[in-house]
């Protein structure tokens, strides 16, 4: 969703002679539009809702503001607090409700269920880069790293733990889930500093991979920073109508007790405050009242919005409440005035009550104590049991966390996105065992890359044939090459600097047309899927196969990727070898960060390599594919077989 365009917006607060306006809009991000409930007559829905799933990004053009932000009470506020306030209005679990037709119940449709709760142990970080410096730069100094993590619209931040690169913080959040296609956990690790805090690196995790693995515990490598690691235990509890099993939900976050700070629910209580009628007229006869709700969970407080001089409000607002133990917790609720401060009436609702009711829901008027004689309010209020129900599993599946990588969310956002061992290791084990003796595997070299291939540690899928041309990133085996290490020399490995590979690719070109003839593409061809994401601003190229023409007991080949003119080592994407093989199956996800317009004009160059020992005289080029990227169709996308040749040059589509 885009729209840029001007606009007319006045806005004047007489007491304070302030004037302000808007005279232009812009805004982005993606929105989900969801049409229901069905009806069998026109227009065939009844009404829709509006939402997007995360911040969008928002561009307000203000004339006055700085006289606005003169005014007392906002003098606190600044541009971007403001635009922060309005653009999560928009955001899940908040949505824009349109009925179209008058009898449609849309109380139904203000009372969404969420899909399910996330819980977030947020536990320890290894290895994480040191960005505090002494002495002018000179001495490396540590850093006092603090995590961020964003579901939707809620917002975590943990404690800062000071001067350490290893941090443990075991905090636990729990965030509501309710539209988890598209929706995605996303950290950022900083270092706090007094002026402005370092970045240390981000991870971005699918949902959908969170709530098919149900628990997931592992170390994960940190994107766009060179270094650090994050071990996070993530929990996708469901949503019970019933409690049969309330008491084993209790029992177990009991045994969690001994945690610092843990706060874990058994329960999640929805709540939809409709109206209130009758109300008294609180401190001066004959006078209407500005009513608004306090609710309470224990010592969670929530207030609703105030409507001005009425008896009979009406507020159609939607709550949620964690709940701890709802066998001995209560909602309270309180009717006030705003305007004189003073009661209105309240009730008290034991949770032990929802217990006994169907499906653990109560629609009804409450009378209220304290009040006028008729005063009543109108809520629908429901309470859902937190299970975390065990994955049916074969005892042989053990490792599908590992292989079905949190889905590379941001379409791929890197491809080193994988995770490590599942529990916490000491600081030097987290990485596969190199298959040759003597690599050190902190160093990130080709000859370490090479020496853990996916299929040397038992973590790894070994038949990657069933997701040939599959764009489920789940079905894919992320490549270990793809760390950030930034370099700005060309790659000394890449064929580039190597004239010599080509030399030796026509030598073999002609050996093959002396011994037989040759057919239409003598040297194979390369399946690619490529495609360009705007929302997340990255060029996705996906390896898929390829057929390599000669060499009759099979190759070691691998597939090495440059986005020209770019050949910097930093700027290289390689797949995994396969071993003595002609017909390779990768499957592998890949991105560059690059805008649309920019891709357009560069390159991609493709060589198809062999491995062979390090040693081996068939070491080389097998083939190469230089394609140019200024084509409409990139936003949509392709996939292709494509004819490699000696110079990668006249590249041919095969199908």
């Amino acid at each position: 969703f885009s729209f840029v365009g001007n606009c007319e917006i006045d806005l004047e607060i007489k007491r304070y002679f302030c004037r302000a306006g808007v005279k232009s809009i812009q805004i982005h991000g993606t929105m989900r539009v969801i049409l229901e409930p069905l009806i069998g007559d026109m227009p065939l829905i009844g009404a829709l809702s509006l939402f997007f799933l995360r911040k969008p990004l928002l561009e307000i053009n203000w004339t006055g503001l700085t006289n606005l932000l003169d005014v007392p009470g906002l003098n606190g506020l600044s541009d971007t607090i403001i635009l922060d306030i309005i653009s999560n209005y928009l955001v899940l679990p908040n949505r824009i409700t349109v009925p179209l037709v008058s009898e449609v119940q849309i109380a139904q449709l203000r009372f969404p269920i969420p899909k399910g709760v996330l819980r977030i142990h947020f536990i320890e970080a290894q290895d994480l880069e040191g960005k505090d410096t002494y002495l002018k730069g000179i001495v490396k100094g540590k850093s006092d790293p603090y995590g961020i993590i964003r579901v939707g619209n809620q917002i975590f931040q943990s404690k800062v733990i000071k001067e350490n690169l290893n941090p443990k913080w075991n905090e636990v959040y729990e965030a509501l889930v309710y539209e988890h296609p598209g929706q995605e956990l996303e950290i950022e690790l900083f270092d706090e500093d007094p002026d402005k805090d370092d970045f240390l690196g981000s991870l971005m995790i699918d949902l959908i991979e969170v709530e098919k693995e149900r628990l997931l515990d592992e170390w994960f490598t940190l994107d766009e920073v060179s270094k650090g690691k994050l071990h996070l235990k993530l929990e996708w509890l469901t949503l019970m109508p019933t409690a049969e099993n309330l008491d084993k939900v209790l029992t177990s976050i009991r045994a969690d007790k001994d945690q610092a700070n843990d706060g874990l629910s058994s329960a999640l209580l929805i709540l939809y405050l409709d109206s209130a009628r009758n109300l008294p007229s609180g401190k001066k006869i004959n006078s209407n009242p500005n009513p608004l709700v306090l609710l309470s969970v224990g010592h969670k407080a929530q207030e609703s919005k105030i409507r001005y001089k009425t008896n009979e409000p009406v507020w159609e607002e939607n709550f949620t409440f964690f709940v701890h133990n709802p066998k001995r917790q209560d909602l309270e609720v309180e009717v006030r005035d705003e305007q004189h401060q003073c009661s209105l009436g309240n009730f008290k609702l034991p949770l032990s009550q929802l217990l006994e009711s169907e499906d653990l829901t109560m629609h009804q008027r409450f009378h209220l104590s304290n009040s006028g004689p008729n005063s009543t309010i109108n809520m629908k209020i429901a309470l859902r049991v937190l299970s975390l129900e065990k994955q049916s599993r074969s005892p042989d599946h053990q490792h599908s966390a590992q292989v079905k990588r949190p889905s590379l969310s941001k379409d791929a956002r890197k491809s080193s996105f994988k995770p490590q061992v599942p529990v916490s290791p000491p600081p030097d084990s987290s990485k596969p065992v190199p298959a040759s003796p003597g690599t050190d595997s902190d160093k990130k070299t080709d000859i370490a890359e090479k020496s853990q291939p996916p299929n040397a540690s038992p973590q790894w899928p070994t038949d990657l044939s069933r997701s040939s041309s599959s764009l489920h990133a789940s079905n894919f085996s992320y490549s270990p090459s793809h760390l950030s290490v930034k370099e700005p020399t060309p790659s000394i490995a890449s064929d580039i600097s190597l004239p010599i590979a080509t030399q030796e690719l026509r030598q073999r070109l002609r050996q093959l047309e002396n011994g037989t003839t040759l057919g239409q593409s003598p040297l194979g061809q390369i399946q690619l899927t490529i495609r360009h994401s705007s929302q997340r601003n990255k060029l996705i190229v996906v390896v898929h196969s390829n057929l390599i023409a000669f060499s009759e007991e099979g190759s070691d080949p691998y597939v090495r990727m440059y986005l020209l003119p770019d050949k910097r080592r930093s700027g290289r994407r390689k797949t995994h070898v396969s071993k003595k093989t002609l017909n390779p199956v990768f499957d592998q996800i890949f991105d560059f960060s690059v805008s649309l317009p920019e891709v357009q004009r560069r390159t991609l160059d493709v060589a198809v390599k062999n491995s062979g020992g390090f040693l081996s005289k068939d070491k080389g080029l097998l083939g190469k594919l230089l394609i140019p990227l200024a084509s409409e169709e990139l936003a949509k996308g392709w996939t292709q077989w494509y004819d490699l040749t000696e110079d990668g040059t006249r590249p041919h589509g095969a199908s």
